[in-house]
């Protein structure tokens, strides 16, 4: 992934982050070699199976790479002539098409917008939306060759929409590629699982993550690079997000906030809840809540299995070891899942942000008072 001139779009799309590219307007692939390599050779040799399952955690490039595989494709069809690394540059036809949707060969199949809010997503991928994809390969590739549907995410198909998706791929047309997005492949149909190519891609490594981040911001500081890719688990996605929307400050001081546990300074938390509540605070807000969520989880995961811990800013591990010993694992995933629970429900009725960040302290604060 390398920063590229993010095109306009009347869409709302539920994979592209305010102000970067989204991945089909990205030039260059970073990582995942293994993953590239299986692609490339089926492409070269001209034996491409007909589905591909691409599964891993969200944000590590598996859209990137779908969109990189369908670019190559319909651009050089199969064979030798096809490069290696499957590149093709951003000034070309094929690219522009694929960014801006209108390659008549390609159909993405993704979450639609609702019809009486054109702001937000339905909640899942629809039936009727497969069978536009049905409509699709009834006709005619619209330049004589490969046609490619990507799927994006087929987590987010209903029932419905599953078992038709299935049965194109029981009977694909020919010259098809179906590339199917999965970050929790195991939730699948086995029927869908078993008709596609499987290509399990990883968490990305710290560096690859850095290298990215260097690209796409490259106003950060190495450490802050560093910091932001200990939190973002593999993820380039998440890392973005993190550095983006405040996140290392919100995290430094929510350590900083932690440090002082069992006690509370009551100033500081309010200054907190009174920032977080603003009206234009909401990235900033998740952002804060899903980063204590995973400090959380991170240190009941590493202590209890004795696992050393990275530490994005100085003193996490001696911070972690103290409030670890203070009360038992069971009281620390009880709090944890309060947390998410109370969340979960500040989210769907709208409580105040503000009484959220209190109310979580308060039990955290309970919890670190000992056993």
């Amino acid at each position: 992934m390398a920063r590229a001139k993010t095109l306009e779009t009347e869409t709302i799309e539920a994979d592209r982050l305010d102000g970067f590219p989204h991945p089909r307007e990205t030039t260059a692939f970073i990582g995942h070699d293994a993953a590239l390599a299986q692609l490339s050779a089926a492409i070269r040799s001209g034996r491409l199976h007909h589905a591909w399952l691409l599964s891993g955690p969200k944000g590590i490039g598996k859209a990137t790479l779908a969109y990189r595989v369908a670019r190559a494709l319909l651009k050089y069809g199969t064979g030798v002539n096809v490069p290696e690394r499957l590149q093709l540059n951003e000034s070309d036809p094929v690219f522009r098409s694929i960014a801006a949707l209108t390659h008549p060969d390609l159909f993405v199949l993704r979450r639609p917008a609702m019809e009486d809010d054109p702001g937000r997503l339905k909640t899942v991928l629809p039936v009727d939306e497969v069978r536009k994809a049905s409509a699709f390969f009834a006709k005619s590739a619209g330049e004589g060759g490969w046609r490619v549907c990507i799927v994006d995410s087929i987590d987010e198909m209903n029932a419905n929409a599953a078992n038709a998706l299935l049965k194109i791929l029981e009977e694909p047309p020919p010259r098809a590629l179906f590339l199917l997005i999965s970050h929790s492949p195991g939730r699948l149909l086995p029927t869908i699982r078993s008709r596609c190519q499987k290509l399990p891609m990883p968490e990305l490594r710290d560096a690859e993550v850095m290298q990215l981040l260097a690209e796409q911001l490259p106003e950060l500081s190495g450490e802050e690079r560093a910091s932001a890719a200990k939190l973002a688990g593999g993820s380039i996605g998440r890392a973005l997000v993190v550095a983006h929307e405040d996140g290392l400050n919100s995290y430094r001081e929510m350590v900083a906030l932690l440090e002082k546990l069992p006690q509370v300074d009551i100033a500081e938390l309010h200054a907190l809840g009174d920032r977080l509540a603003r009206p234009n605070s909401d990235a900033v807000y998740v952002n804060f809540t899903e980063l204590l969520g995973e400090w959380l989880a991170r240190m009941i995961s590493s202590l209890a299995a004795s696992r050393p811990i990275s530490e994005a800013v100085p003193g996490e591990s001696a911070l972690m070891h103290r409030l670890f010993a203070n009360a038992s694992i069971d009281q620390w995933m009880l709090v944890w899942e309060n947390i998410n629970a109370l969340l979960a429900h500040a989210a769907s009725v709208n409580l105040s942000r503000k009484q959220v960040i209190i109310n979580i302290f308060s039990n955290l604060a309970q919890t670190a008072k000992g056993r």
